[in-house]
């Protein structure tokens, strides 16, 4: 019997087939290629490749054109005992012969040899014995795009000669050529994906000999979430850790909520209200937005763990007659979402060389400033020193007097030379020209510090979310009189105030008049 491990199949497009099928066989580009095997010639990929992309052009279809398709196979540890070349062509056998389409696989381990897999290329086109011909009827006229329209005039130019890349093929010639039937339409459905999960759980299940690595097909009624692959170089690596972190809080969740004896059906029902038809109508409205889906699970979380926690205190309480609960006390169940992890989040933002920044131009400004107070100080003696001179300023016998004024004014007029080279000399000893490129420097720096400053706080709210509770009022009569005698006299003391207020505000007006 399985152990509750997963299968892990998974089938992707491949736009480029022949570039594909050489990659997974190469051994120069392979770390741990094992097995390699093709039931094809190496030019039916070309051609394959060459009928897939004409008929995807002469379709007018966008995007890109899928030549064939990937089937990558995860294995238990166990199967690498096998014979490498037995056990790939076991397995690759078995799709050929239920589809009976042209197959290249190979058998690698990763790096670290933590994931033995096969990658099973297959195309979606069977071969026809003989090449299908299509004859020409009557002239055919194509454009310099290959398009086919009706009449020569279409392709001649105003010369009348026939315009530089058009093409006509006359009566009688062949004018398309099919080597491949048409794609079989059950590779591009889901329940194919889902039907070769359960064909080669059964097949690696037939040879694993350690119970212990059997697998099985994930239950999509199962009131756990599947968590999903990081493939190598995935662009969304990050965002699909986010969302396995969080999966695998909703199912830790799940398996409190079994030991706290919550059944199967009132999982399966709150993993459908809380989950499954809040994400169905999402995608409904807005189409597949994952952080929309993080969104949605995050709250689900916060409830199930709100419901555990009634689950426990339902064990304590009381019973009616009618058999319904009865709580003594007011009860708080925290319902906030599971809070994003740290890898969603990733460092916090440092603000260290920003702080400094500021400080040293704060310091270079300090400096301006008590120099400033300096020169301004000088200046008020100086006034000072020059009123008291003129005050005596044709008086007589002040003589020895106004000698001393007029050396403490040239003492004071020195000084405040002095200090106007001081303030003048200190933005260029710190590499600016002038005052004014300290002072704009100084607010582009603090505006930076303010922008990382932001930037932490938004870090710091994403792992504490603010609390939530559901909070289920105590149903007894005594503790349900006494709270709305309470609710009363705060009513009725909400009613004085207001009284007050409108008494104090007519008395103002009167006043005011």
């Amino acid at each position: 019997m399985a152990n509750g491990k997963n299968c892990f199949i998974q089938t992707v497009k491949l736009p480029h087939v022949r570039g594909r099928v050489r990659y997974i066989s190469d051994p120069k580009r392979q770390e741990n290629l094992y097995a390699a095997y093709t039931s094809a010639d190496p030019k039916f990929w070309q051609y394959l490749s060459k009928e897939n992309q004409a008929d995807f052009a002469r379709s007018g279809t966008e995007g890109k054109c899928i030549e064939a398709r990937e089937m990558i196979i995860m294995l238990p540890p166990g199967l690498i005992h096998y014979d490498h070349d037995t056990l790939l062509k076991y397995f690759t056998a078995k799709f050929v012969e239920r589809y009976g389409v042209a197959v290249a696989s190979a058998l690698h381990h990763n790096k670290r040899k933590t994931n033995l897999h096969i990658h099973l290329i297959f195309s979606e086109r069977k071969a026809y014995d003989e090449p299908v011909e299509k004859i020409a009827l009557r002239n055919m006229f194509y454009d310099e795009t290959g398009k086919h329209v009706r009449t020569k005039k279409e392709i001649l130019d105003e010369n009348g000669e026939i315009r530089s890349g058009c093409r006509i093929i006359k009566k009688g010639e062949v004018y398309e050529k099919h080597f491949f039937q048409p794609k079989n339409p059950e590779f591009k459905s889901k329940k194919f994906t889902e039907d070769m999960k359960y064909f080669y759980t059964d097949l690696i299940n037939g040879l694993v000999q350690d119970p212990a690595e059997k697998l099985k097909v994930f239950d999509k009624n199962s009131p756990y979430l599947p968590t999903r692959k990081i493939g190598k170089n995935n662009p969304k690596a990050e965002e699909i850790r986010i969302d396995n972190y969080l999966r695998q809080e909703w199912n830790n969740m799940v398996d409190r909520a079994v030991v706290e004896g919550v059944t199967e059906e009132e999982l399966r029902f709150a993993k459908k209200k809380e989950l499954t038809d809040p994400a169905a109508e999402s995608i409904r409205r807005s189409g597949w937005k994952p952080e929309i889906f993080r969104t949605i699970l995050q709250k689900a979380i916060g409830k199930l763990r709100g419901f555990i926690q009634y689950i426990k205190e339902l064990r304590n309480a009381e019973y009616d007659k009618n058999g319904q609960p009865i709580f003594h006390r007011d009860l708080k169940f925290d319902v906030t979402p599971a809070p994003l992890p740290e890898i969603a989040k990733g460092k916090r933002p440092s603000s260290a060389a920003q702080e400094a920044e500021v400080m040293r131009l704060d310091n270079i400004l300090q400096k301006m400033k008590k120099a400033e107070q300096r020169i301004y100080a000088v200046e008020k003696v100086l006034i000072r020193l020059e009123k008291e001179r003129q005050n005596i300023d044709g008086k007589w016998f002040h003589g020895k007097e106004k000698k001393e004024l007029d050396q403490k004014i040239a003492g004071k007029q020195q000084e405040l030379k002095k200090a106007k080279a001081t303030l003048a000399g200190i933005p260029g000893l710190h590499g600016y020209e002038n005052a004014l490129a300290v002072k704009k420097a100084y607010t582009s720096a603090t505006k930076e510090l303010d922008k990382i400053r932001n930037r932490q706080k938004e870090w710091d709210q994403k792992s504490v979310p603010e609390k939530q509770y559901l909070v289920i009022r105590s149903n007894k009569p005594e503790q349900r009189a006494e709270r709305q005698s309470v609710l009363e006299q705060l009513d009725k003391r909400k009613r004085e105030m207001e009284k007050r207020q409108r008494t104090k505000k007519r008395g103002y007006d009167r006043d005011c008049l």
